[in-house]
């Protein structure tokens, strides 16, 4: 969508009308974003795809950089502000993806980028410390794993405490059986992604690991836990990784899972119109559901983000 400075999108009535019957500051265009108050925000979450990134593979491999991604990151960083970088992504370890894109101009760090395969890892440590792991994918979910000092199992071993399902580009059947029997026996079962499709601006594609995790589910009657987004597995870790209180965080994204992740965080979410979702997917949205800003673009918010980022900088 081409914000309304550019002589297209929605009306003026509709935002007036949005506006006024949701609780939302509905502003494509960024031309009222200066008066929302966002002082007491130090903390910031960037999705990729969709987001940052205009691509048609999940953490920004092949895809383009939206303008203003590069600024506004750099923006937030030189006021002093904890950024991190988060995709759904869980096929390569998060440093692959950071790398990606540190090479196509983002200034990500390893340390500060976030799959949901780290995630699962993180919560797997803290929650279920010394059980025996399966992971049904790649080393985006393994390679985490065994850096918290995870003991990974393979198909034909006793059976795992713990099945994690992650993205890969291919799956055999031992290892399906193994997680299907473990989680039969009642171990515990997680996914990566609990959405059917991905978005990244460019279309969209089956996520795979969701699909993957549905017929373990349909083989044994359980539904697994989502450790990406939205869920409350993702929420705990990013809330640990920036250290700061919920309220002063805020999710930038093009899904609504960004919204809904802000919000199991206590956070703000920020919906840019730039990918997964638009302006007329909020008319039946619930109340909890809904954003509390919306844009056109992460190019519209780091323009309008400018005087207050800079007014909260160290």
């Amino acid at each position: 969508m081409v914000s309304a400075e550019g002589g297209r999108g929605p009306a003026e009535g509709q935002r007036r009308v949005l506006q006024q019957r949701r609780d939302v500051r509905v502003d494509p265009s960024g031309r009222n974003l200066v008066n929302a108050d966002l002082s007491d925000i130090r903390g910031w979450v960037f999705d990729v795809d969709g987001c940052l990134i205009r691509t048609a593979a999940a953490g920004g491999h092949g895809g383009q950089l939206f303008p203003g991604a590069r600024e506004i990151l750099n923006q937030l960083h030189d006021a002093g502000h904890k950024v991190i970088v988060c995709t759904n992504a869980s096929e390569r370890p998060p440093e692959v993806y950071a790398e990606h894109l540190r090479e196509i101009g983002l200034p990500v760090r390893d340390d500060a980028f976030v799959t949901a395969g780290s995630a699962a890892a993180d919560h797997v440590l803290a929650h279920h410390p010394g059980a025996r792991v399966l992971v049904v994918g790649a080393e985006g979910v393994s390679a985490p794993m065994r850096e918290r000092g995870l003991e990974l199992v393979e198909p034909g071993s006793p059976l795992a405490d713990v099945v994690v399902v992650g993205a890969a580009a291919s799956y055999d059947a031992a290892t399906l059986n193994a997680a299907a029997l473990a989680v039969a026996d009642g171990a515990a079962f997680y996914t990566t992604a609990g959405t059917p499709w991905f978005h990244g601006g460019r279309g969209r594609s089956l996520a795979v690991s969701a699909s993957i995790a549905a017929s373990v589910s349909f083989a044994t009657g359980r539904e697994p836990i989502v450790a990406g987004k939205p869920s409350a597995v993702l929420a705990e870790s990013l809330l640990r990784r920036l250290d700061v209180p919920g309220s002063a965080a805020a999710v930038v994204g093009d899904a609504l899972a960004e919204i809904q992740l802000a919000h199991h965080m206590g956070g703000t979410g920020i919906l840019l119109l730039s990918g997964a979702t638009s302006l007329s997917d909020l008319d039946t949205l619930p109340q909890p559901e809904r954003p509390d800003i919306v844009v056109d673009d992460v190019a519209v918010l780091h323009r309008r983000l400018a005087p207050q980022s800079t007014r909260q900088g160290a």
